[in-house]
């Protein structure tokens, strides 16, 4: 059940993420060239910034149809609106658990410093807040889950193929996420496999009990 003050924290929280995503992204084509990042354009190449402005579009999605509950045009979110929203807030919240559990403990903690707090930590959290607690419509049926799996799978060949079948001596990208530094991208890939389905699941958990929450208070 959508109450009028969820609607309002959810359009707020919806909104932020889709500005600061945008501010963030366009900042990177402002900054010194690094080792990590020639050019501007080389940030689509990371899967925090794809996953980032994927929520932000699904985000953005949403606070469109809040802004259409508020002007009393609509009723309720779409299924549709539910549906893209989690399958953002699971792209991001993998960038979050692969921040934590793997990148920092390879590259160190400044991936959790400055913007990178934002789109490694921030935004992710606030967009599993918003749609587990505040998007309280429909709950999210386990034949759903592999929705969500896609972005990451689609990231995966991508990254596979640049890394280990062009490789970075032929025009191919560089190993930075480290996924392959033992040769065995393949175990990699299940583990991500893996740990995008588990978060998937968890995710739609979360999310429906709060909704079974919602309903039982009415």
């Amino acid at each position: 059940m959508l109450t009028k003050p969820k609607v309002i924290a959810s359009l707020a929280v919806n909104l932020f993420i889709f500005v600061v995503t945008a501010v963030i992204v366009v900042s990177y084509f402002f900054e010194k060239p690094s080792e990590l990042m020639r050019h501007g354009s080389e940030t689509f190449r990371f899967f925090t910034t794809d996953s980032n402005i994927l929520a932000a579009i699904c985000s953005l999605a949403a606070a469109v149809c809040e802004g259409r509950i508020l002007l009393k045009k609509t009723d309720a979110l779409p299924k549709a609106a539910v549906l893209l929203k989690f399958v953002g807030t699971v792209s991001v919240m993998l960038t979050f658990c692969t921040t934590v559990f793997f990148l920092v403990p390879v590259y160190g903690p400044a991936l959790l410093l400055g913007k990178y707090t934002i789109v490694h930590v921030a935004t992710p959290l606030l967009s599993l807040v918003s749609f587990a607690v505040l998007e309280t419509v429909y709950p999210v049926r386990f034949r759903f889950v592999p929705l969500a799996i896609i972005p990451m799978a689609i990231y995966g060949i991508v990254y596979l193929t640049e890394v280990v079948v062009i490789g970075e001596q032929n025009g191919g990208w560089r190993d930075f996420y480290a996924f392959n530094r033992t040769g065995q991208w393949y175990l990699t890939g299940v583990i991500m496999l893996a740990a995008v389905f588990v978060i998937a699941c968890l995710t739609a958990l979360f999310h429906n009990a709060f909704v079974k929450r919602s309903a039982s208070a009415k």
